[in-house]
């Protein structure tokens, strides 16, 4: 048995068994395709299938497969540091495409003025028009507090954090932070 090196060697073999069975007389579809299918099976090394795949068997080789399949990689990314701030602003943009999913801390810790408000959005940027979609948002916040929000999907590459800050002198220390995942 003729055993095959390449994909040449096996178009000559169709060739050959086509001519010869189109040279031989009537023959159906069925037939000729079952006869060619054979004949390719034949010469076909081991290590492939009927339909030309390589078989391959994980028992028999070195790849190793992780202990935890759930333990991804994380990262705490920082949207916004900490700081005080008196009037509204936003972030650049923060690349976070390596990321699938989430948690995302507003960390407020010091408020005063007289009526302040602090309103943050989180935002993912559109890369084709370079708009931005409002993902979370929070407003009327006035007092020392934590907010979390879970990211369950991240289809965005890029965040951004806008806020906007309202009242008499007001004055809000803040930071947003997130710890993503892989």
């Amino acid at each position: 048995m003729v055993r095959l090196r390449n994909i040449d060697e096996l178009r000559k073999i169709i060739k050959e068994e086509i001519r010869r069975e189109l040279t031989s007389g009537d023959i159906s579809a069925n037939e000729l395709t079952n006869t060619i299918l054979k004949a390719i099976k034949d010469k076909l090394p081991d290590s492939l299938t009927a339909a030309g795949n390589l078989k391959v068997s994980l028992q028999e080789t070195t790849i190793k497969q992780p202990v935890d399949i759930q333990d991804h990689w994380t990262e705490n990314v920082v949207l916004l540091p900490s700081a005080a701030r008196t009037s509204g602003g936003n972030t650049v943009d923060i690349d976070v495409g390596r990321f699938l999913y989430g948690e995302i801390c507003i960390d407020i810790t010091a408020v005063s003025g007289t009526d302040p408000t602090l309103d943050v959005y989180i935002e993912g940027k559109d890369q084709y028009t370079g708009k931005y979609k409002v993902l979370f948002s929070h407003t009327g916040l006035n007092s020392v507090q934590t907010i979390w929000d879970t990211i369950t999907l991240l289809a965005f590459r890029y965040l951004r954090v806008r806020w906007i800050i309202s009242g008499t002198s007001p004055s809000f220390t803040f930071s947003v932070s997130a710890e993503m995942k892989s």
